[in-house]
């Protein structure tokens, strides 16, 4: 893969993994836990897609900081609006998102073998 498309995958991968962030973040707390699950279900499956898609460190890095930046400004630059509470769903929310995205980011993937590259 050529570098220009490496770095548009990159920035692809970083702008819809906000937008991911932002949403999942803006909705975990609705109609607790399920919208909470789901959306972690959503954070989790974005990150392990684009691994699978792209098969780029770079582009799984730059996802799951995409996805990491909303929660981080939302929960670090609040404003007089309240969105990730200090309770259990806040809590929850805050640790389990880079749990989730750690996960998998680092989950194994099975190379099969190239054909005609096994010897006989």
């Amino acid at each position: 893969m050529s570098p220009l498309l490496r770095a548009g995958v990159a920035v692809l991968a970083a702008v819809v993994g906000a937008v991911v962030g932002l949403v999942t973040t803006f909705a975990h707390a609705q109609s607790p836990p399920w919208v909470l699950l789901g959306g972690l279900l959503l954070v989790a499956g974005y990150v392990l897609g684009v691994r699978l898609a792209f098969e780029d460190p770079i582009a799984t890095s730059a996802g799951a900081l995409g996805v990491l930046a909303p929660v981080g400004y939302v929960l670090l630059v609040q404003g007089d609006a309240v969105v990730i509470g200090d309770d259990a769903l806040g809590i929850a929310w805050i640790v389990a998102v880079p749990t989730v995205i750690a996960a998998a980011a680092a989950w194994p993937i099975r190379r099969r073998p190239e054909p005609g590259s096994e010897s006989p």
